[in-house]
């Protein structure tokens, strides 16, 4: 799930989906310690969607925006 995705959620629904995230981390962590896993990575990235959710909310209850589309490239202007 990219940024973008996850803008366009309400507060509500991204709570819903990080609640229901960590749930399936909590079952993959438990399968892998009994059984195998079938994809290892899968844990990594539900955890990266979740922080990524959750700095959404974040920014939302302080009111900040990103400051540039492009991938936060400077004006060029850097100190040094």
């Amino acid at each position: 799930m990219n940024v973008q995705e996850i803008r366009e959620k309400a507060d509500e629904d991204l709570r819903r989906e990080i609640a229901a995230a960590e749930k399936e981390i909590w079952e993959l962590r438990f399968r892998r310690g009994s059984e195998k896993a079938g994809d290892p990575s899968k844990i990594r990235r539900l955890r990266h969607d979740v922080a990524r959710m959750m700095t959404v909310i974040r920014e939302r209850q302080l009111g900040i925006r990103a400051a540039a589309v492009g991938g936060g490239k400077t004006s060029g202007k850097e100190k040094r």
